[in-house]
C-alpha cells in the first residue's frame, strides 16, 4: 500500500494537455461530446482507418486497465488525461481518457458495439474490458452506485443534510478533508449531479400528467429531455432521504417546527429579521435540528411571496400561530418607524446616512435589528411605504425627517452650519477665520449638539467651490452670521492690507524694503489677525503675479504701498 501511495504521489495534481495536473481520483462529470471516434464503419474499403480504430480502442483498453489498477474503479474523470509518468506505459502519455472513455461509452449506447465485435480484435478487446469489470452494458448504473451514492451518503455524514449547494465539488485538493470522501468521488460536481438528479423526476412526473390529461398533440414538437430515472435509483435516493423538492422539506422540517417554538417561547409568531435560531447548547430550549435556522429571514421570505404553495398547504396552522402576511404595515409599524424615532433621540436629527444600519442592542427596538436603515430611507424618499409615510407624515415632520436633498440643506444650513458659526466666532473672534480642516469637536460642550463632529471647514469650501447649490434666502441667513463667500477677501481686508500699511506706516509710508523673509511681529500697530504670519512672502506672491492682482482696486492699494510698480501689471 506504501508503494502504490508513493506511486500515486508522483502523479501531477491537475489535468492538462501538458503532463496532466489533474488528480487520478477525481470524478466523472458526465459531458455531452462527440462520438465520431468510435464510429465503426460497416464499410470493408477503409483498411486504414479500421487500423487507426483498431489502434485507439487498443489503447483505451490499456489505459483503463492502468487505471483501474491504480484506482480500483472505472469512473475516470471527463477532464483527465494521462500523465507523463513512470507508472503509466510511455504509448499512453497526455492521452485524453476521459474524452475517450465517456465518447466510447456514447458510442455503445447508440448500438457500435455489435459492429466492433464484427472483427476478431474488436470482439477481443471487448472481451477483455468484459473481463477486468468495466460496465460496458450498465455504465450510468455502475456511475450512480460508485460515485454519485457514496457521494451522497458521505455528505449526509459530513454536513448532517442533503441540502447541496448546486456549486458543491467534493474536496479533491485537500488532503485531510478529500480523504474523508471515497476515491471515486473526489473532484466530482456534487451539486450539479443533484440538480440533474431533481430534474429528471421532474421531467418524467410531467411526462406522466401530460399522458393523463391527454394534452400532449401528435403535432407537438418533443422538448430537450432528460432520460427517466430508473426506480431502483430512485428508491436507493428515498432510502438515503434525498430531498427531491428543497422547499417542501425546509419548509416542513424548519421553518414551521421553527415557527411553533418560537411561538411557544415568546408567545407570539412575530419573529424579528435578524433572528436566527441558536445553537442548543446555547440554549437547550431549542432543538439541535434547528440551530443555526435563520427564521427571520425566512419569515421575511413568507412575507414577500416566496414558499406560496407551502403557505397555502398550511394556511390553518399559520393562522392558529397568529402569523401576520400584512408586510408593509407590520414592518412599518413595528421596525421602520421605532427604529427612526431611536435614530432621531440618539443623535437629535433624522437625517439617516446611507449606509446605516440599526444595531443589535439596547435601546433600538428588537424588531428593528440589522435592518438596513439607511437604505430604508432611500426608499422611502423614492416613494415606498407610501400610504404609511402619509399616515405618519406629521410624526415624521417632528422627528425631522428629511425629504430630499433640498431638505437635507437647508436642515443643515439652519441646524448646524448657522450655529456652529456662530459658536466659532464666540470662542475664537469676529475676525477669525474658519480653516478648511477644521472639525467640531465631539465632546466640547461649548458647541450645540447637533454641530458637534461637523466637519464645518470642508463644508465652507464645497460651498465657495460650488459644490453645494444654496437659494438666495439660505444665502441671506449666511450673510447675517458673517459668512466669507470669499476667503481671499477677507484674508486681504483682515489680514494682510492692514498689515502692509501698518509696515508702511513704520517705514517711510512704503514697503519697498520689505525683506521676502518678513513676519509680523506680536506688538501694535501691526493687527492682532496678522501676527505671525509671513508677510514678505505674500509680497513676493503678489509681485510674482500669484495673488491679489487681477483686481483694479486692490492694485491701486498695492502701488500705493509701494509693493507693486506703476507698470507691474498691465
Amino acid at each position: 500500500m506504501a508503494s502504490r501511495r508513493r506511486l500515486l504521489q508522483l502523479l501531477p495534481r491537475r489535468a492538462g494537455l501538458a503532463p496532466s495536473s489533474s488528480p487520478l481520483h477525481a470524478a466523472p462529470c458526465l459531458q455531452t461530446a462527440d462520438s465520431r471516434l468510435y464510429r465503426v464503419s460497416a464499410s470493408n474499403g477503409a483498411k486504414g482507418r479500421r487500423e487507426s480504430q483498431s489502434k485507439s480502442l487498443s489503447q483505451l483498453v490499456l489505459a483503463l486497465r492502468t487505471f483501474h489498477e491504480l484506482e480500483r474503479h472505472f469512473a475516470v474523470p471527463f477532464s483527465f488525461v494521462v500523465p507523463r509518468s513512470i507508472i503509466w506505459p510511455r504509448e499512453l502519455h497526455h492521452l485524453p481518457l476521459g474524452v475517450k472513455v465517456h465518447r466510447f461509452m456514447q458510442a455503445l449506447g447508440k448500438g457500435s458495439a455489435s459492429a466492433v465485435e464484427r472483427t476478431k480484435q474488436g470482439a477481443e478487446q471487448l472481451q477483455e474490458l468484459k473481463a477486468m469489470g468495466f460496465p460496458l452494458r450498465s455504465w450510468q448504473e455502475y456511475l450512480f452506485q460508485e460515485v454519485c451514492l457514496p457521494a451522497l451518503h458521505t455528505y449526509a455524514d459530513q454536513y448532517g443534510d442533503l441540502f447541496v449547494p448546486q456549486k458543491f465539488v467534493v474536496p479533491e485538493e485537500d488532503e485531510d478533508e478529500s480523504d474523508l470522501w471515497p476515491r471515486a468521488t473526489r473532484g466530482y460536481k456534487l451539486g450539479l449531479a443533484v440538480a440533474k438528479l431533481r430534474k429528471q423526476v421532474q421531467q418524467q412526473k410531467q411526462r406522466e400528467q401530460q399522458l393523463k390529461d391527454k394534452k400532449k398533440q401528435a403535432g407537438d414538437k418533443p422538448k430537450a429531455v432528460l432520460p427517466p430515472l430508473p426506480m431502483n435509483q430512485v428508491e436507493a435516493l428515498n432510502a438515503l432521504g434525498f430531498v427531491w423538492r428543497v422547499r417542501d422539506t425546509k419548509w416542513y422540517q424548519f421553518f414551521l417546527p421553527g415557527l411553533r417554538r418560537y411561538k411557544e417561547l415568546n408567545g407570539n409568531a412575530d419573529v424579528p429579521l435578524a433572528f436566527t435560531i441558536p445553537s442548543h447548547a446555547e440554549d437547550p430550549r431549542w432543538p439541535k435540528v434547528l440551530e443555526g435556522y435563520m427564521l427571520g429571514r425566512h419569515v421575511y421570505m413568507v412575507r414577500s411571496g416566496k414558499y406560496a404553495t407551502q403557505v397555502r398547504d398550511s394556511k390553518e396552522e399559520l393562522d392558529e400561530l397568529g402569523f401576520s402576511f400584512r408586510l408593509v404595515d407590520k414592518v412599518w409599524g413595528e421596525s421602520i418607524f421605532p427604529a427612526l424615532e431611536v435614530f432621531a433621540a440618539q443623535y437629535g436629527h433624522c437625517d439617516v446616512g446611507q449606509d446605516f444600519v440599526v444595531p443589535s442592542d439596547e435601546p433600538w427596538p428588537l424588531d428593528s435589528w440589522g435592518l438596513k436603515l439607511g437604505d430604508t430611507v432611500k426608499n422611502i424618499r423614492r416613494g415606498a411605504y407610501d400610504s404609511q409615510v402619509q399616515a405618519s407624515r406629521k410624526e415624521l415632520d417632528a422627528l425631522g425627517f428629511v425629504w430630499n436633498a433640498r431638505h437635507r440643506v437647508e436642515k443643515t444650513v439652519r441646524s448646524v452650519v448657522i450655529p456652529a458659526l456662530t459658536t466659532y466666532r464666540r470662542l475664537h473672534g469676529s475676525d477669525a477665520l474658519v480653516t478648511t480642516d477644521f472639525v467640531v469637536p465631539d465632546r466640547d460642550p461649548n458647541w450645540p449638539v447637533l454641530t458637534r463632529g461637523f466637519k464645518l471647514g470642508q463644508w465652507i469650501t464645497r460651498v465657495r467651490s460650488g459644490q453645494v447649490a444654496l437659494s438666495s434666502k439660505l444665502r441671506a441667513e449666511l450673510d447675517k452670521v458673517g459668512f466669507v463667500w470669499r476667503s481671499n477677501d477677507q484674508r486681504w481686508n483682515d489680514v494682510l492690507l492692514p498689515a502692509f500699511r501698518a509696515y508702511a506706516e513704520l517705514h517711510g509710508g512704503t514697503c519697498t524694503s520689505m525683506s521676502t523673509k518678513f513676519s509680523v511681529p506680536p506688538e501694535v500697530p501691526y493687527p492682532r489677525a496678522a501676527w505671525g504670519v509671513n508677510l514678505g512672502g505674500a509680497l513676493w506672491h503678489i509681485r510674482n503675479g500669484d495673488s491679489y492682482v487681477n483686481c483694479e482696486d486692490k492694485q491701486r492699494e498695492l502701488r500705493a504701498l509701494g509693493i507693486l510698480a506703476d507698470d507691474a501689471v498691465a
